[in-house]
């Protein structure tokens, strides 16, 4: 049976576990055949879900709570145990906090994917008309143009690209939420919970292939590397290498170090529904233990659910 995982974005290292999972079940030629899937910038990963697009897909919390539909979906495992998320701003900006950015522009990505910024907005003290969100597709062009003061980026994409286009990293700061403890997940592996119910093998059998794959993905780079580059060449070998590492970063802590690789921590979604809440999101809302489904991790075997990464 073929499985689709619709990621997050464009296939890169950031969804290396996924792509040697999908690689691994075309070798076995048996169980269920996984087939990554590009992100459809027209439509988000939880409404590709709804819709039956996907089996499953790589989504955020926030997605699930965005969805309209949040009882209908269920979080099944959670490779980064931090948030990636930045928020660079000149050092001669004059912002040195969130609290800073009234009146400011920042660069987020189109389709609500800014959730967190909300939250780190809210909790400096500032109304959310004090800043302007301007959805752009590339935030690296947009801050590098001046079009706006800070921007959305990821620790292991953008930021590089920004390093790469400034002199050095010395020319801005970063505004993090994670160090002020209100950092969102962003990728998770997710699913509609009448599929989960209604294929509870098949879902066992998937999650352990994607643990499996992210186990060889941190134990084997060349191999990760290699199944990323067939995915995408255009991203280079070098940019690669250096995308799983920051993941590598991301994920050896947390919940991963309590539990291990993959756990889906609820607390990661109860941060985000919090969040929700504070900034006005409309429900309706679940709560983290409905929505977060942790048998599935539980059968997986031990070798695959390792503490050390």
């Amino acid at each position: 049976m073929d499985v689709r995982i619709r990621l997050l974005w464009l296939p890169q290292a950031q969804f290396a576990g996924y792509l040697l999972a999908g690689r691994e079940s075309r070798l076995r030629g048996k169980g269920p055949r996984i087939i990554c899937q590009g992100a459809d910038l027209s439509i988000g990963p939880a409404a590709a879900l709804l819709r039956g697009e996907c089996e499953f897909a790589v989504a955020s919390p926030a997605h699930i709570l965005e969805s309209g539909a949040p009882a209908d979906l269920v979080w099944l495992l959670t490779i980064q145990q931090e948030s990636p998320l930045v928020y660079p701003v000149s050092r001669t900006s004059g912002i040195e906090s969130p609290a800073d950015l009234s009146g400011c522009r920042v660069a987020v990505w189109p389709g609500n994917e800014d959730l967190e910024l909300q939250w780190m907005i809210a909790r400096a003290g500032l109304d959310a008309n004090q800043v302007t969100r301007l959805p752009v597709a590339d935030t690296v062009a947009a801050y590098l143009a001046g079009e706006a003061e800070c921007a959305q980026m990821t620790s292991y994409h953008e930021l590089h690209q920004l390093e790469a286009a400034l002199p050095g990293r010395g020319e801005f700061r970063l505004l993090r939420a994670a160090d002020q403890g209100i950092g969102i997940l962003k990728d998770g592996l997710i699913a509609r919970r009448d599929f989960v119910e209604e294929n509870e093998t098949l879902v066992e059998d998937v999650v352990c292939a994607v643990l499996a794959g992210w186990t060889l993905a941190f134990a084997d780079s060349e191999a990760a590397v290699e199944a990323c580059l067939a995915a995408r060449p255009e991203l280079g070998r070098e940019d690669q290498a250096r995308q799983l590492e920051d993941i590598r970063v991301l994920s050896r802590g947390g919940a991963t170090q309590s539990h291990g690789l993959g756990y889906p921590d609820p607390a990661h979604v109860e941060n985000a529904i919090v969040a929700a809440r504070e900034t006005g999101l409309q429900g309706p809302f679940v709560t983290a233990s409905e929505m977060t489904v942790e048998r599935f991790w539980h059968a997986a075997p031990s070798a695959f659910r390792r503490q050390a990464i």
